[in-house]
């Protein structure tokens, strides 16, 4: 893996899609440790075109493939964490053709997109969060994108993605969908010199903290690493139904995440919403913000 994609970023225009293709076949299935995924992520962010430094601020950010109709909802705890003065650089990518992510939400929303260091630190400081998008950071992978959408299956990059914030933030919440994956996503982390970070899983896919019952949690803090189950009474909330937090149609997301941002209640998703907010909060140590 590591071959495929050092070749691909270095010589984009060297391989055909279908060359390409065959490259990531052989390779996909292959396993990948934690000392061979470091190396992959210390490799792309040295070619990383905008260097920016927000070591204070927290990311919220996923891999993806839960396939679940819902809201988007480490965006809005990012929004309401930064309602709340607390700093936020978050990483994200387009979605899946399939459904609607926080490109489309951030869109939707009006929100400014920073195209270089100055406006990512003007917009941090301004408004406690900038909205980090991996085109402008890593634009070699639009030569992945073609090859990925054809292979049609999870393959390490939706690994790598979550690892890849350009801002450097000490404090970093991963969901993952796949529970195989979430030690190894761990032990990276560890190996990278991560300082505060969770990778939390719920027990049927979903990758963020739920509401609907238990939650997989793998932490780094101090160095160490351990693992629990986190649960919605944990932190104050009563646990719902999972058809509660979902919704299939995309002007239901849009007009739920206006209200969450407007500190509306909108029943279970504000509390889905203000769990996940919540699990930062504690990861930051500021819990009585």
């Amino acid at each position: 893996m590591f071959d495929f994609i050092k070749n691909i970023i270095e010589n984009p225009l060297k391989f055909s899609e279908d060359e390409k293709f065959e490259m990531l076949e052989k390779v996909a299935e292959k396993k990948v440790t934690a000392e061979e995924l470091a190396e992959i992520i210390k490799f792309i962010k040295n070619h990383q075109a905008i260097k920016v430094d927000i070591s204070e601020a927290i990311d919220m950010a996923g891999t993806g493939w839960s396939w679940l109709p819902r809201i988007n909802t480490t965006t809005l705890s990012c929004i309401k964490l930064a309602q709340s003065w607390v700093k936020i650089a978050k990483h994200w990518n387009n979605a899946s053709s399939w459904r609607f992510g926080s490109f489309d939400l951030i869109e939707e929303l009006g929100y400014k997109i920073p195209e270089n260091k100055e406006e990512i630190l003007e917009e941090v400081e301004k408004n406690n969060v900038a909205f980090l998008y991996a085109k402008k950071f890593y634009p070699f992978f639009r030569h992945f994108w073609e090859v990925r959408k054809r292979y049609g299956k999870p393959t390490i990059f939706n690994i790598i993605w979550p690892l890849l914030n350009p801002a450097n933030t000490d404090f970093q919440i991963i969901g993952c969908s796949f529970e195989d994956k979430m030690e190894l996503i761990i032990e990276t982390c560890k190996i990278l010199g991560r300082k505060n970070v969770l990778v939390v899983r719920w027990e049927d896919w979903l990758d963020e903290v739920t509401l609907s019952w238990k939650t997989k949690v793998y932490e780094l803090k101090n160095w160490k690493i351990k693992d629990y189950y986190i649960t919605p009474e944990d932190f104050g909330f009563e646990t719902c139904e999972l058809q509660e937090i979902l919704t299939e149609k995309i002007e239901d997301k849009i007009e739920i995440a206006k209200k969450i941002i407007d500190q509306k209640k909108v029943v279970r998703f504000s509390d889905l919403v203000d769990l996940n907010v919540k699990v930062a909060l504690k990861l930051m140590n500021k819990e009585n913000i």
